[in-house]
Protein backbone atom coordinates (compact mmCIF):
# COMPACT_ATOMS: atom_id res chain seq x y z
CA UNK A 1 0.00 0.00 0.00
CA UNK A 2 1.43 3.33 -1.09
CA UNK A 3 1.94 5.90 1.83
CA UNK A 4 0.04 8.58 1.74
CA UNK A 5 0.52 12.81 2.84
CA UNK A 6 -0.40 16.04 2.09
CA UNK A 7 1.54 18.93 0.54
CA UNK A 8 3.36 21.61 2.21
CA UNK A 9 4.53 24.53 -0.19
CA UNK A 10 6.22 27.87 0.98
CA UNK A 11 5.26 27.88 4.34
CA UNK A 12 4.37 23.92 4.42
CA UNK A 13 0.54 25.38 4.22
CA UNK A 14 -1.60 22.64 2.14
CA UNK A 15 -3.99 24.94 0.53
CA UNK A 16 -7.30 23.14 0.02
CA UNK A 17 -10.30 24.79 -2.43
CA UNK A 18 -13.90 23.46 -2.22
CA UNK A 19 -12.89 20.61 -0.10
CA UNK A 20 -16.51 19.51 1.51
CA UNK A 21 -18.06 19.74 -2.06
CA UNK A 22 -19.12 16.42 -3.95
CA UNK A 23 -17.24 15.24 -6.99
CA UNK A 24 -20.27 14.77 -8.89
CA UNK A 25 -20.85 15.65 -12.24
CA UNK A 26 -23.56 18.47 -11.41
CA UNK A 27 -21.78 21.62 -13.16
CA UNK A 28 -24.78 21.84 -14.97
CA UNK A 29 -23.44 24.10 -17.35
CA UNK A 30 -25.88 24.25 -19.78
CA UNK A 31 -26.19 28.18 -21.89
CA UNK A 32 -22.88 29.25 -22.92
CA UNK A 33 -21.48 31.27 -25.70
CA UNK A 34 -23.58 34.48 -27.24
CA UNK A 35 -26.64 32.71 -27.16
CA UNK A 36 -28.61 30.28 -28.73
CA UNK A 37 -26.63 27.52 -29.07
CA UNK A 38 -24.32 29.35 -31.39
CA UNK A 39 -20.71 29.52 -31.00
CA UNK A 40 -17.72 31.85 -32.11
CA UNK A 41 -14.25 31.20 -32.94
CA UNK A 42 -13.33 32.56 -29.60
CA UNK A 43 -15.53 30.61 -27.78
CA UNK A 44 -14.06 27.74 -29.32
CA UNK A 45 -10.48 28.92 -27.82
CA UNK A 46 -12.07 29.06 -24.57
CA UNK A 47 -13.18 25.40 -24.69
CA UNK A 48 -9.69 24.60 -25.59
CA UNK A 49 -8.11 26.41 -22.49
CA UNK A 50 -10.78 24.58 -20.25
CA UNK A 51 -10.45 21.12 -21.80
CA UNK A 52 -6.41 21.40 -21.46
CA UNK A 53 -6.95 22.33 -17.73
CA UNK A 54 -9.62 19.48 -17.33
CA UNK A 55 -7.58 17.14 -19.22
CA UNK A 56 -4.82 16.19 -16.83
CA UNK A 57 -2.07 16.81 -18.70
CA UNK A 58 -3.42 15.03 -22.02
CA UNK A 59 -6.14 14.95 -24.35
CA UNK A 60 -3.08 17.14 -26.73
CA UNK A 61 -1.05 20.27 -26.51
CA UNK A 62 -3.04 23.82 -26.19
CA UNK A 63 0.11 25.12 -28.19
CA UNK A 64 -1.45 22.73 -31.35
CA UNK A 65 -4.89 23.40 -30.66
CA UNK A 66 -4.55 27.25 -30.67
CA UNK A 67 -2.56 26.88 -33.98
CA UNK A 68 -5.33 24.55 -35.41
CA UNK A 69 -7.81 27.08 -34.43
CA UNK A 70 -6.39 30.21 -36.30
CA UNK A 71 -5.70 28.11 -39.67
CA UNK A 72 -8.75 25.59 -39.76
CA UNK A 73 -11.59 28.27 -38.26
CA UNK A 74 -12.56 31.87 -39.76
CA UNK A 75 -13.94 34.38 -37.32
CA UNK A 76 -17.38 34.23 -39.41
CA UNK A 77 -17.82 30.67 -39.05
CA UNK A 78 -20.44 29.11 -36.55
CA UNK A 79 -20.71 26.34 -34.67
CA UNK A 80 -23.13 24.98 -32.51
CA UNK A 81 -23.74 22.31 -29.44
CA UNK A 82 -26.80 20.92 -28.40
CA UNK A 83 -27.47 19.68 -24.58
CA UNK A 84 -27.67 16.23 -23.46
CA UNK A 85 -31.70 16.41 -22.12
CA UNK A 86 -32.07 18.16 -25.84
CA UNK A 87 -31.09 15.28 -28.21
CA UNK A 88 -33.42 14.12 -30.95
CA UNK A 89 -33.93 10.23 -30.40
CA UNK A 90 -33.69 9.37 -34.13
CA UNK A 91 -30.84 11.55 -35.00
CA UNK A 92 -27.57 9.97 -35.52
CA UNK A 93 -24.50 10.60 -33.44
CA UNK A 94 -20.50 9.46 -33.36
CA UNK A 95 -17.40 10.61 -31.93
CA UNK A 96 -14.53 11.31 -33.89
CA UNK A 97 -10.54 11.92 -32.70
CA UNK A 98 -7.43 12.61 -34.06
CA UNK A 99 -4.37 10.23 -33.40
CA UNK A 100 -0.56 10.61 -33.68
CA UNK A 101 2.20 12.01 -33.27
CA UNK A 102 2.60 15.74 -32.35
CA UNK A 103 5.35 16.58 -34.16
CA UNK A 104 4.25 15.93 -37.19
CA UNK A 105 0.80 17.74 -36.53
CA UNK A 106 2.81 20.80 -35.19
CA UNK A 107 3.94 20.57 -39.08
CA UNK A 108 0.60 21.10 -40.92
CA UNK A 109 -0.35 17.18 -41.03
CA UNK A 110 -3.61 16.24 -39.12
CA UNK A 111 -5.52 19.04 -40.78
CA UNK A 112 -7.97 17.07 -43.10
CA UNK A 113 -8.09 13.64 -41.50
CA UNK A 114 -11.13 14.04 -39.05
CA UNK A 115 -13.25 16.07 -41.92
CA UNK A 116 -12.52 12.77 -44.08
CA UNK A 117 -13.35 10.18 -41.18
CA UNK A 118 -16.81 12.21 -40.53
CA UNK A 119 -17.71 11.71 -44.26
CA UNK A 120 -16.70 8.21 -44.78
CA UNK A 121 -19.02 7.64 -41.55
CA UNK A 122 -21.74 9.80 -43.48
CA UNK A 123 -21.16 7.37 -46.50
CA UNK A 124 -21.40 4.44 -44.63
CA UNK A 125 -24.72 5.34 -43.16
CA UNK A 126 -26.15 6.34 -46.62
CA UNK A 127 -25.45 2.85 -47.87
CA UNK A 128 -27.07 1.62 -45.14
CA UNK A 129 -30.01 3.40 -45.57
CA UNK A 130 -29.64 5.56 -42.93
CA UNK A 131 -29.42 9.58 -42.16
CA UNK A 132 -26.17 11.28 -42.08
CA UNK A 133 -24.90 12.40 -38.78
CA UNK A 134 -26.67 15.01 -36.87
CA UNK A 135 -24.56 15.03 -33.67
CA UNK A 136 -20.98 14.82 -32.60
CA UNK A 137 -19.26 14.07 -29.28
CA UNK A 138 -16.04 14.95 -28.23
CA UNK A 139 -13.83 11.52 -26.95
CA UNK A 140 -12.63 13.07 -24.14
CA UNK A 141 -11.23 16.36 -22.42
CA UNK A 142 -8.36 17.83 -23.70
CA UNK A 143 -7.30 21.11 -26.37
CA UNK A 144 -7.19 18.88 -29.23
CA UNK A 145 -9.94 16.11 -29.09
CA UNK A 146 -12.78 18.56 -27.38
CA UNK A 147 -11.43 21.03 -30.32
CA UNK A 148 -12.09 18.35 -32.86
CA UNK A 149 -15.80 18.06 -33.30
CA UNK A 150 -15.98 22.26 -32.97
CA UNK A 151 -14.05 22.12 -36.19
CA UNK A 152 -16.36 19.84 -38.30
CA UNK A 153 -19.35 21.15 -37.02
CA UNK A 154 -17.84 24.98 -38.32
CA UNK A 155 -17.63 22.89 -42.03
CA UNK A 156 -20.65 20.84 -41.92
CA UNK A 157 -23.06 21.94 -39.61
CA UNK A 158 -23.65 19.41 -37.15
CA UNK A 159 -24.04 20.22 -33.41
CA UNK A 160 -21.77 19.36 -30.77
CA UNK A 161 -22.96 17.70 -27.37
CA UNK A 162 -22.09 19.04 -24.41
CA UNK A 163 -20.44 16.27 -22.89
CA UNK A 164 -18.31 13.26 -23.23
CA UNK A 165 -17.73 9.70 -22.14
CA UNK A 166 -14.29 10.08 -20.39
CA UNK A 167 -14.56 13.06 -18.06
CA UNK A 168 -11.08 13.62 -18.04
CA UNK A 169 -8.22 12.96 -20.72
CA UNK A 170 -7.25 8.90 -20.46
CA UNK A 171 -4.36 7.38 -22.37
CA UNK A 172 -6.57 4.25 -23.65
CA UNK A 173 -9.76 4.38 -25.67
CA UNK A 174 -11.17 1.71 -23.34
CA UNK A 175 -11.39 3.63 -20.42
CA UNK A 176 -14.62 5.49 -21.15
CA UNK A 177 -17.93 5.20 -20.26
CA UNK A 178 -19.22 4.05 -23.98
CA UNK A 179 -16.88 0.68 -23.23
CA UNK A 180 -18.09 0.37 -19.87
CA UNK A 181 -21.80 -0.05 -20.74
CA UNK A 182 -21.35 -1.85 -23.80
CA UNK A 183 -22.62 0.27 -26.09
CA UNK A 184 -22.06 -0.36 -30.27
CA UNK A 185 -18.71 0.36 -31.22
CA UNK A 186 -18.80 -0.78 -34.62
CA UNK A 187 -17.94 -0.02 -37.28
CA UNK A 188 -14.94 1.35 -36.85
CA UNK A 189 -13.78 3.75 -39.64
CA UNK A 190 -9.96 5.34 -40.20
CA UNK A 191 -8.79 7.66 -42.65
CA UNK A 192 -5.87 9.63 -43.66
CA UNK A 193 -5.24 13.33 -44.05
CA UNK A 194 -6.05 14.68 -47.81
CA UNK A 195 -2.80 14.21 -50.31
CA UNK A 196 -2.17 16.65 -52.69
CA UNK A 197 -3.59 14.81 -55.27
CA UNK A 198 -7.33 15.09 -53.67
CA UNK A 199 -7.29 11.50 -52.34
CA UNK A 200 -6.90 10.03 -48.89
CA UNK A 201 -6.68 6.76 -47.60
CA UNK A 202 -9.79 5.11 -45.33
CA UNK A 203 -10.43 1.61 -44.11
CA UNK A 204 -13.70 0.19 -42.53
CA UNK A 205 -12.69 -2.46 -39.89
CA UNK A 206 -15.21 -4.50 -37.56
CA UNK A 207 -12.99 -4.66 -34.06
CA UNK A 208 -13.63 -6.78 -31.68
CA UNK A 209 -13.57 -4.18 -28.69
CA UNK A 210 -11.44 -0.63 -27.97
CA UNK A 211 -8.22 -2.24 -26.95
CA UNK A 212 -8.56 -3.38 -30.74
CA UNK A 213 -9.60 -0.13 -31.86
CA UNK A 214 -6.73 0.90 -30.79
CA UNK A 215 -4.15 -1.30 -32.53
CA UNK A 216 -5.56 -0.91 -35.47
CA UNK A 217 -5.63 3.05 -35.80
CA UNK A 218 -1.91 2.90 -34.45
CA UNK A 219 -0.97 0.68 -37.29
CA UNK A 220 -3.07 2.33 -39.85
CA UNK A 221 -1.22 5.79 -38.37
CA UNK A 222 2.16 4.25 -38.74
CA UNK A 223 1.42 3.29 -42.54
CA UNK A 224 0.06 6.93 -43.16
CA UNK A 225 2.39 10.07 -42.15
CA UNK A 226 2.25 8.86 -38.37
CA UNK A 227 -1.38 9.91 -38.06
CA UNK A 228 -5.25 9.27 -38.15
CA UNK A 229 -8.50 9.98 -37.56
CA UNK A 230 -11.29 7.10 -36.14
CA UNK A 231 -14.65 7.54 -36.27
CA UNK A 232 -16.60 4.95 -34.19
CA UNK A 233 -19.50 4.66 -32.22
CA UNK A 234 -22.49 5.20 -34.28
CA UNK A 235 -25.77 6.02 -32.10
CA UNK A 236 -28.54 7.54 -32.01
CA UNK A 237 -30.16 10.28 -29.61
CA UNK A 238 -32.31 7.42 -28.30
CA UNK A 239 -29.01 6.41 -26.92
CA UNK A 240 -27.74 9.34 -25.00
CA UNK A 241 -30.82 11.28 -24.44
CA UNK A 242 -30.05 12.32 -20.83
CA UNK A 243 -34.52 12.31 -19.89
CA UNK A 244 -33.40 8.67 -19.69
CA UNK A 245 -31.72 7.45 -16.46
CA UNK A 246 -30.16 5.11 -17.79
CA UNK A 247 -28.50 7.23 -20.32
CA UNK A 248 -27.32 9.72 -18.14
CA UNK A 249 -24.70 6.95 -16.81
CA UNK A 250 -23.51 6.16 -20.06
CA UNK A 251 -21.41 9.24 -20.03
CA UNK A 252 -20.13 12.71 -18.58
CA UNK A 253 -22.78 15.53 -19.15
CA UNK A 254 -21.84 19.24 -19.37
CA UNK A 255 -18.60 18.82 -19.57
CA UNK A 256 -18.09 21.26 -22.76
CA UNK A 257 -19.75 23.53 -20.83
CA UNK A 258 -17.68 23.42 -18.06
CA UNK A 259 -14.46 23.90 -20.10
CA UNK A 260 -16.17 27.35 -21.71
CA UNK A 261 -16.77 28.80 -18.21
CA UNK A 262 -13.38 27.99 -17.12
CA UNK A 263 -11.12 28.52 -20.13
CA UNK A 264 -12.88 32.11 -20.26
CA UNK A 265 -11.84 33.02 -17.25
CA UNK A 266 -8.53 31.91 -17.83
CA UNK A 267 -8.55 33.59 -21.50
CA UNK A 268 -9.40 36.93 -19.75
CA UNK A 269 -7.78 36.99 -16.19
CA UNK A 270 -5.10 35.56 -16.73
CA UNK A 271 -4.53 35.62 -12.60
CA UNK A 272 -3.55 32.43 -11.39
CA UNK A 273 -5.21 32.90 -8.20
CA UNK A 274 -8.48 34.85 -8.97
CA UNK A 275 -8.88 31.53 -11.24
CA UNK A 276 -8.48 29.21 -7.92
CA UNK A 277 -11.27 30.85 -6.24
CA UNK A 278 -13.73 30.84 -9.91
CA UNK A 279 -12.81 27.10 -9.74
CA UNK A 280 -14.29 27.02 -6.06
CA UNK A 281 -17.64 28.37 -7.51
CA UNK A 282 -18.34 25.12 -9.16
CA UNK A 283 -19.18 21.65 -7.50
CA UNK A 284 -15.78 19.93 -8.18
CA UNK A 285 -13.63 19.08 -5.55
CA UNK A 286 -10.59 20.63 -6.28
CA UNK A 287 -7.35 21.08 -4.26
CA UNK A 288 -3.95 22.99 -5.16
CA UNK A 289 -1.58 19.48 -4.69
CA UNK A 290 1.93 21.99 -5.08
CA UNK A 291 3.58 24.76 -6.53
CA UNK A 292 7.21 24.98 -7.90
CA UNK A 293 9.25 25.08 -10.94
CA UNK A 294 9.62 22.29 -13.64
CA UNK A 295 13.20 21.31 -13.40
CA UNK A 296 13.00 18.40 -15.63
CA UNK A 297 11.03 16.07 -17.91
CA UNK A 298 11.75 12.66 -19.24
CA UNK A 299 10.23 9.97 -21.07
CA UNK A 300 10.64 6.38 -21.93
CA UNK A 301 8.95 4.84 -24.83
CA UNK A 302 6.19 1.94 -23.14
CA UNK A 303 3.66 -0.17 -25.40
CA UNK A 304 3.68 2.85 -28.13
CA UNK A 305 3.10 5.40 -25.69
CA UNK A 306 5.12 8.45 -24.07
CA UNK A 307 5.65 7.81 -20.61
CA UNK A 308 7.05 9.99 -18.98
CA UNK A 309 8.01 11.80 -15.57
CA UNK A 310 7.32 15.52 -14.97
CA UNK A 311 10.07 16.94 -12.30
CA UNK A 312 8.43 19.86 -10.13
CA UNK A 313 10.47 21.42 -6.85
CA UNK A 314 10.32 24.23 -4.68
CA UNK A 315 12.76 25.28 -1.91
CA UNK A 316 11.63 22.59 0.57
CA UNK A 317 10.24 19.31 -1.64
CA UNK A 318 10.45 17.86 -4.77
CA UNK A 319 7.40 16.18 -6.64
CA UNK A 320 7.33 13.94 -9.17
CA UNK A 321 4.06 13.65 -11.84
CA UNK A 322 4.59 10.12 -13.99
CA UNK A 323 1.90 10.20 -17.37
CA UNK A 324 1.34 7.64 -20.51
CA UNK A 325 0.25 10.68 -22.54
CA UNK A 326 -1.93 11.26 -19.60
CA UNK A 327 -0.76 12.54 -15.60
CA UNK A 328 -1.34 9.61 -14.13
CA UNK A 329 0.08 9.89 -10.83
CA UNK A 330 1.77 12.49 -8.29
CA UNK A 331 4.19 11.58 -5.81
CA UNK A 332 6.02 13.15 -2.70
CA UNK A 333 9.98 12.35 -3.60
CA UNK A 334 11.01 13.93 -0.59
CA UNK A 335 8.69 12.25 1.74
CA UNK A 336 8.34 9.60 -0.25
CA UNK A 337 4.78 9.84 -0.48
CA UNK A 338 1.65 9.40 -2.67
CA UNK A 339 -0.35 12.77 -3.67
CA UNK A 340 -2.73 11.90 -6.13
CA UNK A 341 -3.58 8.97 -8.69
CA UNK A 342 -5.71 8.20 -11.19
CA UNK A 343 -8.81 8.29 -12.30
CA UNK A 344 -8.41 11.73 -10.29
CA UNK A 345 -7.15 14.38 -12.59
CA UNK A 346 -3.44 16.34 -11.64
CA UNK A 347 -3.53 19.66 -13.74
CA UNK A 348 -1.38 22.22 -14.44
CA UNK A 349 -1.36 26.10 -14.67
CA UNK A 350 1.25 28.52 -15.13
CA UNK A 351 1.40 30.47 -11.85
CA UNK A 352 2.38 33.71 -13.86
CA UNK A 353 -0.61 33.49 -16.11
CA UNK A 354 -2.44 30.71 -15.57
CA UNK A 355 -2.06 29.50 -18.73
CA UNK A 356 -2.83 25.65 -18.98
CA UNK A 357 -0.50 23.39 -20.22
CA UNK A 358 -0.91 19.78 -21.16
CA UNK A 359 2.72 17.55 -20.54
CA UNK A 360 3.31 17.79 -24.52
CA UNK A 361 3.52 21.86 -24.26
CA UNK A 362 6.52 21.04 -21.80
CA UNK A 363 9.87 21.36 -22.88
CA UNK A 364 8.45 21.60 -26.39
CA UNK A 365 9.82 22.92 -29.95
CA UNK A 366 9.13 26.47 -29.34
CA UNK A 367 9.85 27.41 -32.59
CA UNK A 368 6.50 25.42 -33.65
CA UNK A 369 4.83 25.42 -30.04
CA UNK A 370 3.56 29.01 -29.38
CA UNK A 371 2.72 27.99 -26.08
CA UNK A 372 5.44 26.05 -25.42
CA UNK A 373 6.55 26.01 -21.39
CA UNK A 374 10.06 26.35 -20.70
CA UNK A 375 11.98 24.08 -18.13
CA UNK A 376 12.18 26.26 -15.32
CA UNK A 377 8.77 27.75 -15.27
CA UNK A 378 6.74 27.90 -12.27
CA UNK A 379 3.53 26.44 -12.23
CA UNK A 380 0.85 24.98 -10.02
CA UNK A 381 -0.33 21.62 -9.68
CA UNK A 382 -4.13 21.01 -8.87
CA UNK A 383 -5.91 18.07 -8.20
CA UNK A 384 -9.20 17.80 -9.31
CA UNK A 385 -11.51 14.53 -7.66
CA UNK A 386 -12.81 12.37 -10.28
CA UNK A 387 -16.52 12.52 -11.36
CA UNK A 388 -18.53 9.93 -9.66
CA UNK A 389 -19.03 7.89 -12.63
CA UNK A 390 -15.06 7.89 -13.01
CA UNK A 391 -15.05 5.59 -10.01
CA UNK A 392 -16.77 2.95 -11.24
CA UNK A 393 -14.37 -0.36 -10.92
CA UNK A 394 -13.63 -1.15 -13.93
CA UNK A 395 -12.00 2.40 -14.96
CA UNK A 396 -10.19 1.92 -11.24
CA UNK A 397 -8.76 -1.08 -13.01
CA UNK A 398 -7.76 0.20 -16.05
CA UNK A 399 -6.24 3.23 -14.09
CA UNK A 400 -4.55 0.89 -12.13
CA UNK A 401 -3.10 -1.33 -14.44
CA UNK A 402 -1.61 1.93 -16.66
CA UNK A 403 -0.55 3.09 -13.49
CA UNK A 404 2.02 0.32 -12.95
CA UNK A 405 3.12 -0.10 -16.06
CA UNK A 406 4.00 3.31 -16.05
CA UNK A 407 5.70 3.28 -12.72
CA UNK A 408 7.28 0.18 -14.43
CA UNK A 409 9.18 2.44 -16.51
CA UNK A 410 10.79 4.51 -13.68
CA UNK A 411 12.37 1.63 -11.35
CA UNK A 412 15.46 3.77 -10.10
CA UNK A 413 12.64 6.26 -8.51
CA UNK A 414 11.51 3.17 -6.12
CA UNK A 415 8.09 4.56 -6.29
CA UNK A 416 5.65 2.17 -4.21
CA UNK A 417 3.18 0.88 -6.68
CA UNK A 418 -0.14 1.25 -5.28
CA UNK A 419 -2.36 -1.90 -5.96
CA UNK A 420 -5.60 -0.20 -5.16
CA UNK A 421 -6.84 3.06 -5.72
CA UNK A 422 -6.36 5.82 -3.13
CA UNK A 423 -9.02 8.55 -3.93
CA UNK A 424 -7.80 12.39 -3.64
CA UNK A 425 -10.15 13.43 -1.17
CA UNK A 426 -9.05 10.61 1.21
CA UNK A 427 -5.54 11.31 0.36
CA UNK A 428 -6.05 15.24 1.72
CA UNK A 429 -7.84 14.17 5.08
CA UNK A 430 -4.72 11.74 5.78
CA UNK A 431 -2.34 14.14 6.77
CA UNK A 432 1.13 12.65 8.81
CA UNK A 433 3.12 14.62 10.71
CA UNK A 434 5.80 16.51 8.70
CA UNK A 435 9.33 15.49 8.57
Amino acid sequence: MSRRCSFNFRKIIMLEYNSVKPSSNDARVKDFGPGNYRLTKTDIRYIAYGACFLGSGGGGSIGLALLFIDKMLKEADTMTYVNPNDLIVDKNIAFIALLGSPGKMFEGYGQTAALNAFLEMNVYLNQSGDAPLSYLIPVEMGAINTLIPFIISAHQGVAVINGDPCGRAAPEMSMNLFNIHNLQLNPVILTSDTAPSGRYQKTIVRVYDAEDTENQARKFAKENNSLAAKACYPMRGSDLNCLSEQNRARFFQWTVGLAWNLGRHLSVSKNYRDFLGFLNSFALSSHVLFEGRITDKEERNISGFDAGRITVSNEQETVFIYYKNESLLAWNATRKCLVAMGPDSINFLALKDAQPLSNADINSNPEQNPKNIALGTEIGVIGLCAFEKLQHAKLVSLFLANIQETLAAFPEDQVVIPDSYISLSSLMVTTPPLF
